[in-house]
């Protein structure tokens, strides 16, 4: 958040538990526009490849938000289903 009041262009990522508390921190920084990537949450038990499927979902995103194309929502839903709640669902990963 820092770099992002200083000009430069970032992607800050949170955690769905954590979004509250990122909206909440960017205000206490005069940043309540600032646009907050959401990843499901806990990411600890993801595995190496689960990791690399989340990042491809992000990436789009993460681009949007580091060269300013695009409207920048307050906040953005990673497209990405955790994996414990895809056996929940029955959901199969490809």
């Amino acid at each position: 958040m820092y770099l992002e009041k200083r000009g430069v262009p970032t992607s800050t990522v949170v955690s769905t538990a954590f979004l509250t508390h990122g909206h909440l921190a960017a205000k206490n920084l005069q940043m309540e526009a600032l646009p907050l990537l959401v990843v499901p949450h806990p990411l600890n038990d993801l595995t190496p490849d689960e990791v690399r499927e989340l990042a491809r979902a992000a990436y789009p995103v993460v681009i949007e938000q580091l060269t300013g194309q695009g409207a920048q929502a307050p906040h953005t839903q990673v497209n990405f289903t955790h994996p414990a709640s895809r056996h929940h669902t029955g959901e199969v990963s490809a």
